[in-house]
């Protein structure tokens, strides 16, 4: 399922729209065709073990993380909202 060193499991299903929609369908098989791709056997026992509909939303939360943590890297905190769940400019409240 991919060498140690390679990309993320999860950074490619956030970088490639169509491993994604593989993953989501069949993580075996999207994995098996997908070169290197690491992913720890535990990553895949959970794929493995959810339904098509938990995988799909597993992914679209991976997703909107990582596009709120890159939206927030590029624009700082002047759109930082409370409904996006990452800490607060400065760090989570005392």
């Amino acid at each position: 399922m991919g060498e140690p060193g390679g990309v993320s499991l999860w950074a490619r299903a956030v970088a490639d729209e169509t491993f994604r929609g593989a993953l989501i369908a069949d993580p075996l098989r999207a994995l098996a065709g997908a070169q290197g791709v690491f992913a720890t056997p535990e990553q895949i026992r959970q794929l493995e073990g959810m339904t098509v509909q938990e995988r799909e939303e597993l992914l679209r939360e991976i997703l909107r993380t990582a596009m709120a943590h890159r939206a927030r890297q590029q624009w700082g905190d002047r759109f930082w909202s409370p409904d996006i769940d990452l800490d607060p400019p400065g760090g989570p409240a005392a």
